[in-house]
């Protein structure tokens, strides 16, 4: 997981989605318990949590195109922070031969999406950056099972600890480093 995180943490999480050819609408929820190598000692306790809503509109091209927002609260020892983040981004889908319904057995499909997020109100480390995600098989086929992998490239500064202090506040906002994820899952339609 990066960002002084143990290496792997459990995800879990539930959402809607509608998939339709001018509209793509996302919500989800998620929680994992990822917990900090930094956490105050003794104490192992730690999760993120997450909201997250998405929508797009197709546009003759065949790409979809729009933005949403996420809230994202971390908590690890004695320290808890949440925020707000937009995003904005699109996705294309990608068959093979005549495949763009239901019936396509057999045929190869996918989508790609490329969403950026800002800084929004995480004004303690300015987290932004993108994320690519990768369906299998796309999801405006009506599957039941589908293969999704994001991978996300963040860049952030240092937690900002006394904002009153001017000099040391310079000095954490200039101090950035990367962090990426990599999140597989396995979707199952209802």
């Amino acid at each position: 997981m990066g960002a002084n995180y143990h290496p792997f943490a459990l995800l879990g999480g539930a959402g809607f989605r509608v998939d339709s050819d001018h509209l793509i609408l996302d919500l989800n929820g998620s929680y994992d318990n990822g917990r900090k190598d930094n956490a105050d000692a003794g104490d192992s306790t730690g999760y993120d949590r997450g909201l997250n809503g998405e929508m797009y509109f197709g546009i003759a091209s065949g790409w979809s195109l729009g933005g949403g927002a996420r809230w994202t609260e971390v908590f690890s020892g004695k320290q808890r922070e949440s925020y707000w983040q937009p995003s904005f981004g699109g996705n294309k889908d990608f068959f093979t031969g005549s495949c763009r319904h239901e019936n396509c057995q057999g045929e190869f499909s996918m989508r790609i999406g490329v969403d950026y997020f800002l800084s929004g109100t995480d004004k303690q480390n300015g987290s932004h950056g993108p994320r690519i995600s990768f369906f299998l098989p796309s999801p405006s086929l009506k599957r039941r099972l589908f293969f999704r992998e994001s991978l996300g490239i963040y860049a952030y500064h240092d937690t900002v600890t006394d904002a009153t202090n001017p000099v040391l506040t310079r000095a954490q906002l200039a101090n950035r480093s990367f962090n990426s994820f990599l999140e597989l899952t396995l979707m199952y339609r209802f």
